[in-house]
């Protein structure tokens, strides 16, 4: 009688517990039409929020900014097209489609890798890693990566968020694998806020308990969840004063990670997180009061409001947000974001492809009810990763030995790589460090202008090529130079040698004339038919930005037949030559 009693009790038990664990993950039914909507509504959140607060990005800091913010217009939001909170996003995106839904910390790094944009901190460092071939997470993590806290995966986590309606958990893991491409601790907890926020905001209205909903899905033991925790417990107190739980966070946060060229991690990804719920909190969902407090809380006041109206733009749905914000929408919705081939439209039907196979994966379902496709969600209670993870001072003080020596390796090669992009058929053999070198877009008027500087007074930067001079050549060595023009003193000699003898010297520096660059050619028919090293210095005057910029064009020169013959000279090093293309 005993053990029936006993098995009876262990079965109600069993089913007890069965029901509850249905209870807490129940399939909740959302026409993909409605999911679609609040989706795009999250982009369009994003392109409002960025475009926004673009014209005060850094306009403050340490401060709450009280300048003046202009009248919002329609042309605005042609800003989104070009910034990097978005085509970061896309990237991931992109990896996504290729190896799917379950694809690998390891995998995804390689399409970030391969990337051509310009990138910043965490982001850049993070690149820089992987082209050394450190793969994902050890790109992310604090030994290879002293930017790990920075704001980066938060400002490109929005997509995970979009990508799994009402399945925070499932969000998570996507952090998990995207952000230690380049973040590590609070740096991908930044991630994991405002993608738990962005889930969760498919199948809940109130702001508050959205912010909530993000602080559960972080360890309330970091560093960033405590600051969130100083957010509500401010707005708790004083729903109504926004000012003064900035003024706390600043006294409170803001001293050990002040955003500037002398911080360790430049900008904190906690404390700009504390902005984008300040937003959201003291905004109470409307659009017009969220996004200006988000944007006066200063810093990265145009990442900040971007992650905050993607949660009203998911609340709301595409077509329930202020028809002000939207009415640029429609002129530039078939223009691609830069460095992808995604646009407004193809953005919301890729999404809403693989938010299908998010549900399904994570124990939902897709049917098809009176002709329309229905998701049935596993709804998720967001909660915290069960490993702590922290950057910890300890750290900065145990890698930095490190840190020199791989700083200086991604240096080089990060110079090596600038060159190959320039011109292949050079080699930088010295450069120093300072005034940036390395290849710009543009300069003065010329597109792809590679930076060098020397390594010191006595020591220059050199670029190197060999090459053989055809015996019935006319060849000339046309070079195309200018200087620092920002500052009127920058000067710096250059040098050309040839096969060790020097055939050349000139100081450049201001000219009278309009353009800034200057046109140098030197002869190389005393070498004709000989195998020769050509070698450029960019030498110091008087040290006084000493940065020389090479210009790169292209040429046709006439041979002696008369033939006209294409010349691909890069920074206008092209030497001119009979019977021989590109050199």
């Amino acid at each position: 009688m005993f053990r029936r009693i006993t098995l009876l009790f262990v079965c109600f038990c069993l089913f007890a517990l069965n029901g509850i664990s249905a209870c807490s993950d129940p399939l909740r039914p959302m026409p993909l039409n409605t999911y679609i909507d609040k989706m795009k509504g999250g982009w369009a959140g994003q392109m409002i929020g960025v475009s926004y607060g673009a014209p005060y990005e850094f306009r403050s800091q340490g401060k709450i900014d009280d300048g003046e913010i202009r009248e919002w217009k329609p042309e605005y939001i042609d800003n989104s097209i070009d910034q990097d909170d978005l085509y970061v996003e896309m990237t991931f995106l992109q990896a996504i489609e290729a190896k799917g839904i379950s694809i690998s910390a390891r995998d995804a790094g390689w399409f970030f890798r391969d990337s051509k944009y310009d990138l910043w901190h965490a982001n850049r460092a993070a690149r820089d890693n992987l082209r050394l071939g450190i793969p994902a997470p050890k790109s992310g993590h604090p030994k290879y990566n002293r930017h790990a806290d920075d704001i980066d995966f938060q400002i490109e986590s929005d997509l995970f968020g979009l990508l799994c309606p009402g399945m925070p958990l499932a969000a998570q893991d996507f952090c998990n694998r995207f952000g230690h491409i380049m973040n590590y601790g609070d740096g991908v907890y930044g991630g994991m806020f405002v993608t738990a926020m962005g889930s969760v905001a498919f199948l809940e209205n109130n702001v508050v308990e959205i912010v909530r909903a993000g602080y559960r899905a972080i360890p309330a033991e970091s560093e960033y969840g405590m600051l969130i925790k100083d957010v509500l417990d401010c707005y708790d107190k004083d729903p109504n004063n926004w000012r003064a739980c900035w003024e706390l966070l600043e006294k409170k946060w803001a001293q050990d990670d002040i955003c500037g060229a002398n911080s360790p991690f430049n900008i904190d990804a906690k404390l700009n997180g504390g902005y984008v719920a300040i937003g959201l909190l003291w905004g109470k969902g409307d659009w017009d009061k969220t996004l200006e407090i988000a944007t006066r809380c200063g810093q990265d006041s145009d990442c900040n409001p971007s992650s905050a109206a993607a949660i009203l733009g998911i609340i709301s749905g595409y077509s329930q947000i202020p028809a002000k914000f939207t009415a640029g929408i429609p002129a530039i919705a078939d223009r691609n974001f830069s460095y992808t081939n995604y646009n407004f439209h193809t953005l919301a039907d890729t999404c809403a492809e693989y938010a299908k196979e998010v549900v399904t994966q994570y124990r939902g379902k897709i049917t098809t009810e009176n002709g329309n496709i229905v998701l049935h969600i596993a709804v998720q209670d967001p909660t915290p990763p069960k490993k702590l993870e922290q950057f910890t001072d300890a750290m900065v003080e145990e890698y930095k030995p490190f840190w020199s020596k791989h700083d200086a390796a991604i240096r080089a090669n990060r110079l090596k790589m600038a060159v190959k992009e320039w011109n292949p058929e050079w080699e930088l053999v010295d450069c120093g460090q300072e005034m940036n070198p390395g290849l710009r877009k543009s300069y003065m008027g010329r597109e792809k202008v590679l930076v060098t500087h020397p390594l010191n007074r006595e020591t220059p930067a050199v670029l190197k090529r060999t090459v053989t001079i055809p015996k019935d050549s006319r060849a000339r060595l046309r070079l195309v130079v200018t200087h620092h023009i920002e500052v009127p003193e920058s000067d710096w000699q250059l040098r050309v040698i040839v096969n060790g003898e020097l055939i050349g010297t000139e100081r450049i520096a201001g000219q009278k004339e309009q353009s800034p660059w200057k046109t140098l050619e030197y002869d190389l028919k005393p070498y004709a038919g000989k195998k020769v090293t050509i070698q450029l210095e960019n030498a110091a005057n008087d040290w006084k930005y000493e940065a020389a910029y090479w210009a790169m064009r292209e040429e046709r020169y006439a041979a002696p037949s008369g033939e006209v013959r294409a010349c691909a000279a890069a920074c206008c090093m092209g030497v001119l030559v009979a019977k021989v293309r590109n050199w």
